[in-house]
């Protein structure tokens, strides 16, 4: 007896979950290497945990966002991914991208587009840079054949890093600190607080490199990785906070003004200068009328009363039944009675 399947039920190739139909579970895709059924195979939900855990090991949704275009073979445009940046968040940023990157505009590009349109297609070239500016107590630990024994290692380099590493991790962990190193002013000195940070971070990219090599999970150590870099200020997105800080643009006032009282005091006001306009005398007095409501008597209460005194109008009083007289005030021009 022959078993009948539906045509729509989907798997998806990652997570393995059986879904009831593709469409609203899976992703349309255009792209030749998805032309048999249409979409990606792989789920929205494992799209948006791949993307998420791109974006935690990179700080950059913009190379996150590439590198899944890598993995899922789809085209990579910089122009959609700036247009995309500007009306999603950080977390919907693939989704978006990859509803936008199937208009006709881009209907059967894939990754191979991105590379051809770049050049590197046929581009295999695997060597490693060549590192440079070195700091010179790597080359005395380094000699050509990686033979080195431990006695061979600094006395200060062990100092630094501790004891416990093989002479191999100690020229390791020195590469990163001499790379770190190499991203501040030649003539800084690094207090105590930033050298610790320094070598957790270096230690740390070790692991995660051995790990990932191995095939372990990293996501515990990446975020460890991204609380150091923000302890020492070194996220992208801090970095960029700072550079706008010199614009006024996310530094608060009171910042401001403890960095001036603190560190250039203001220099007294010329005479000349001073309330020219008589506007915080006018502040001041009128703010004495609430004094005077809730009868607070003070400074203010007293500016106001005189304000007041001076600006009142008092009406002429009249002796008698001298009516012909008022009268002849009122009605007449000058106020004079005629």
């Amino acid at each position: 007896m022959s078993i009948e399947m539906s045509s729509d039920r989907a798997i998806c190739s990652r997570c393995g979950t059986a879904y009831s139909r593709r469409k609203g579970y899976f992703p349309v895709s255009y792209a030749i290497l998805h032309k048999g059924i249409g979409h990606i195979p792989v789920c929205k939900d494992c799209i948006d945990n791949m993307y998420n855990s791109y974006l935690a090991q990179c700080n950059d949704a913009k190379s996150a966002v590439r590198q899944m275009c890598r993995k899922l073979d789809l085209y990579w445009s910089n122009s959609v991914y700036e247009v995309v940046s500007r009306k999603s968040t950080t977390r919907s940023m693939m989704t978006q991208y990859i509803a936008k990157i199937n208009s006709v505009s881009y209907a059967g590009k894939s990754y191979d587009d991105t590379l051809s349109d770049e050049g590197t297609l046929w581009s295999f070239n695997t060597s490693l840079p060549e590192i440079t500016n070195i700091d010179p107590i790597i080359e005395e630990i380094v000699d050509e054949s990686q033979n080195v024994n431990i006695d061979d290692i600094p006395e200060d380099v062990k100092a630094f890093w501790g004891s416990g590493y093989t002479p191999s991790m100690y020229m390791e962990l020195e590469q990163r600190r001499s790379y770190w190193m190499s991203r501040f002013p030649p003539d800084v000195e690094l207090d105590i607080g930033t050298e610790a940070l320094i070598r957790q971070i270096c230690s740390l990219e070790l692991d995660i490199n051995r790990d990932r090599a191995a095939g372990r999970s990293v996501d515990k150590s990446v975020t460890a990785l991204n609380t150091l870099l923000g302890s020492a200020n070194l996220k992208p997105v801090q970095k960029k906070q700072d550079e706008n800080d010199t614009t006024l643009a996310n530094t608060p006032l009171g910042v401001w003004l403890y960095r001036y009282e603190n560190h250039r005091p203001l220099p007294e006001i010329d005479d000349d200068l001073k309330d020219t306009n008589r506007l915080m005398k006018y502040i001041f007095t009128w703010m004495g009328h609430l004094c005077k409501m809730l009868g607070i008597k003070n400074t203010y209460s007293q500016m106001y009363d005189s304000e007041i005194a001076r600006l009142r109008v008092e009406h002429p009083e009249y002796d008698g039944d001298d009516d012909e007289t008022m009268v002849s005030d009122i009605l007449s021009e000058d106020g004079d009675s005629s």
